[in-house]
């Protein structure tokens, strides 16, 4: 014998509203239940052991890489960037063209961390206050170029100068900032010319580096290595390339 209740309205239909009600309730339980589990305090060692697997491993392969000094940024672009030339590689091509050319016997080359920098330091490249391109730096420039035609890094130049007073240090062009801007970008001009073929970003940074040369103890000397022209050649691929 088999038993069946049915709760009519009154047309003799099935009345199914204790459903909706049904449903109602258990959308409150859950949300009761799911109100007590968010007040509970998360255990430290269970939280850590989902971050080692969930977080950490991705935050290495994302971190930025930290730099000294100037910089936009390093380049937290370098995880979506097209690397080019390796700079240990670059770091000999060049170093062995600058130690066998008399022209750039007062050029300096040396890597640090992730890009390589090459210097045009002194009064054989600049005057006190000057802003143009000399001969030596030109033919020095124009030797450089030669070979960075064929280079694919992105490269930049920084120019600098020492701290001792501009011509008019409240006009922008006429500051130590305007002159280093100018030494820039004379220099990256002299390396567009001379066939590198990406865009060059250039900086102006006055006497902002003055202070790393704190170990030089003769002031002219260390006046003389502020005035200079870093040429930065960076690991990764250069952007937009002109011609």
């Amino acid at each position: 014998m088999q038993f069946e209740y049915r709760m009519k309205d009154g047309g003799g239909r099935p009345n199914t509203m204790w459903v909706t009600s049904l449903a109602d309730l258990l959308a409150l339980l859950l949300a009761f239940f799911v109100l007590l589990f968010s007040m509970n305090e998360v255990k430290d060692d269970s939280w850590r052991e989902i971050l080692d697997t969930l977080g950490y491993e991705l935050n290495d392969q994302l971190k930025p890489i930290e730099e000294d000094g100037h910089t936009a940024d390093k380049n937290t672009e370098l995880f979506t960037e097209q690397k080019a030339f390796d700079l240990d590689y670059l770091e000999n091509i060049l170093g062995e063209k600058i130690r066998s050319s008399r022209e750039l016997k007062d050029v300096t080359v040396f890597k640090a961390d992730d890009r390589l920098i090459i210097s045009f330091i002194g009064e054989t490249y600049f005057n006190p206050g000057a802003e143009q391109v000399s001969d030596a730096l030109q033919d020095g420039v124009r030797l450089l170029g030669e070979s960075l035609r064929y280079v694919k890094n992105r490269v930049e130049v920084y120019g600098h100068t020492d701290p001792s007073q501009a011509a008019n240090p409240k006009n922008l062009l006429q500051s130590n900032w305007g002159l280093s801007l100018a030494r820039a970008l004379a220099v990256a001009d002299s390396l567009t010319r001379a066939g590198y073929g990406y865009p060059i970003r250039a900086f102006g940074m006055a006497d902002a580096r003055y202070h790393e040369l704190q170990n030089v103890t003769d002031k002219e000397k260390r006046f003389s290595l502020s005035r200079r022209v870093d040429i930065v050649i960076r690991e990764a691929e250069g952007e937009g390339r002109s011609g």
